[in-house]
C-alpha cells in the first residue's frame, strides 16, 4: 500500500473509532449528560490537564536535548520542541506508533546531527521511557495490587498481556543496543533477501554505511554504560515525563467534581489502562484505548460521567496532538518553501525506510 494511501486509511480509522464512540454515547443518551458535565468542568483543572500533557511533550526535548548536549550536538530547544511535538503527532497517526521515531531521526539529521546519533538519542529516550513503565507499573501494581485486582476484574489477562509486551520490548531493545553484531547479522540478511528481489542495487555501498551507522550507534549507547549519572538523568526525565502524562486523568477527574480517589490510586489505573492497550497496532490504539478505559475506570467515573471522562481524556492526551502536530508540521514545511504534498511524501519516505534517504543520511 502507498504511503498516501495509509496515511489515508489511518486518519480514516482515528475518525471512524471517534464516530463509533459518539454514535455509542448516543444511542445510550450518554452524549448529552456528557456535554452537560464537560460544560461544568472547572477551568482551572482543564488549564492544569493541559500543562500535563505540554509537560510531557516538554520532558521528551529535555531527554533528547542532555543526550546532545553530551554526544556535544547544540539544537535549540525551540527546534526540539518541534522535532518533540512533531514525533507524538507521526506517532499517533500511525498504527504501533512506527512513524514518530523515523521523523524524529529524520528532523535532527535536518538539524544537523548524524543519523546514528539522533537514533541513539531517540533510542535512549525511548528505552528510559519504557524502563520507567515498567517500573512504575510493577511498583503500583504490587504497592495497589487489590485496588487493581478490584477494577481490572475479568479483564486482568489483558493487563498481563500489556506488562509482558513491554517488559520484552524493553529487554528488545537493550539487546539490540548492546549486541551491535546481532544488528550488523540482521542487516546482512536484509540486504541479501532486498538484493535477492530486486529491490537493492547497491548493496554493499549500502551494507558500508548502514554498518558504520551501527558502529557510532551503539558507541553512542554503550558509552552510557561508563556514564552511570547520565542513565540516571535520563531515567528521572523518563519518570517525570511519565508522570506527567498519567496525571492528566486525575485533572480531569477532579475538573469533573470527584474527589473520592487518591492521586495515586488514579495513576496506577492509567498507568495500568496505557500497559493494556498501547500495543495494539492501530493508530494510536484508537478502539483499545477507549475499550480498556471503559473497562478500567467503569466504577470510579459514576453512571453517565464516564463517557465525559473518557472524551476529555482522549482529547487532552491524543486529539489535541494531532491538531497541534498537523498545525506545527504543516507550519513547518510551508516556512521551509515546501508544499504540503512535499511534506506527506518526505514523511512517507522516512517512515517506510525509504532507501534514498539511507544512503544520503550520512553524507
Amino acid at each position: 500500500m502507498k504511503g498516501g494511501k495509509r496515511r489515508i486509511l489511518n486518519i480514516a480509522l482515528i475518525l471512524g473509532t471517534l464516530a463509533i464512540v459518539l454514535v455509542i454515547g448516543i444511542s445510550d443518551n450518554s452524549l448529552g449528560h456528557a456535554i452537560e458535565y464537560v460544560r461544568s468542568m472547572n477551568l482551572g483543572w482543564v488549564c492544569l490537564a493541559i500543562l500535563c500533557y505540554l509537560a510531557f511533550l516538554a520532558m521528551d526535548a529535555v531527554a533528547i536535548h542532555f543526550f546532545l548536549k553530551r554526544q556535544g550536538y547544540k539544537v535549540s530547544f525551540g527546534r526540539l520542541a518541534f522535532i518533540s511535538i512533531a514525533g507524538q503527532y507521526y506517532s499517533n497517526i500511525t498504527p504501533g506508533a512506527y512513524g514518530g521515531q523515523p521523523m524524529q531521526i529524520y528532523y535532527l539529521h535536518k538539524s544537523d546531527v548524524p543519523t546514528a546519533i539522533g537514533t541513539s538519542a531517540i533510542s535512549m529516550r525511548f528505552f528510559c521511557f519504557q524502563v520507567m513503565l515498567s517500573v512504575f507499573a510493577t511498583v503500583l501494581w504490587i504497592r495497589y495490587g487489590t485496588y487493581v485486582n478490584e477494577h481490572v476484574a475479568g479483564q486482568r489477562w489483558i493487563l498481563i498481556i500489556g506488562y509482558c509486551y513491554n517488559a520484552v520490548m524493553v529487554a528488545g531493545v537493550a539487546t539490540l543496543a548492546l549486541q551491535s553484531g546481532l544488528i550488523k547479522r540482521l542487516i546482512a540478511w536484509g540486504i541479501r533477501f532486498g538484493t535477492k528481489h530486486h529491490w537493492i542495487k547497491k548493496p554493499e555501498e549500502i551494507s558500508e554505511k548502514l554498518n558504520k551507522s551501527v558502529d557510532v550507534f551503539h558507541d553512542s549507547l554503550t558509552s552510557y554504560s561508563h556514564k552511570p549519572w547520565d542513565m540516571m538523568v535520563q531515567l528521572f526525565i523518563g519518570g517525570l515525563q511519565l508522570l506527567a502524562l498519567m496525571s492528566v486523568l486525575y485533572c480531569v477527574y477532579r475538573g469533573l467534581g470527584l474527589v473520592g480517589e487518591s492521586y495515586w490510586r488514579i495513576v496506577t489505573m492509567n498507568v495500568m489502562e496505557y500497559i493494556s492497550a498501547a500495543y495494539a497496532p492501530l493508530p494510536g490504539a484508537s478502539g483499545a484505548q477507549e475499550g480498556v478505559f471503559s473497562m478500567y475506570f467503569d466504577h470510579i467515573f459514576p453512571d453517565g460521567m464516564l463517557f465525559a471522562a473518557l472524551l476529555l481524556w482522549r482529547f487532552f492526551t491524543y486529539y489535541i496532538c494531532l491538531i497541534l502536530g498537523a498545525v506545527v508540521v504543516t507550519v513547518h514545511g510551508l516556512r521551509e518553501g515546501k508544499s504540503l504534498r512535499d511534506v506527506a511524501r518526505q514523511g512517507n519516505q522516512v517512515i517506510e525506510g525509504d532507501a534514498e534517504i539511507s544512503e544520503t543520511a550520512d553524507n
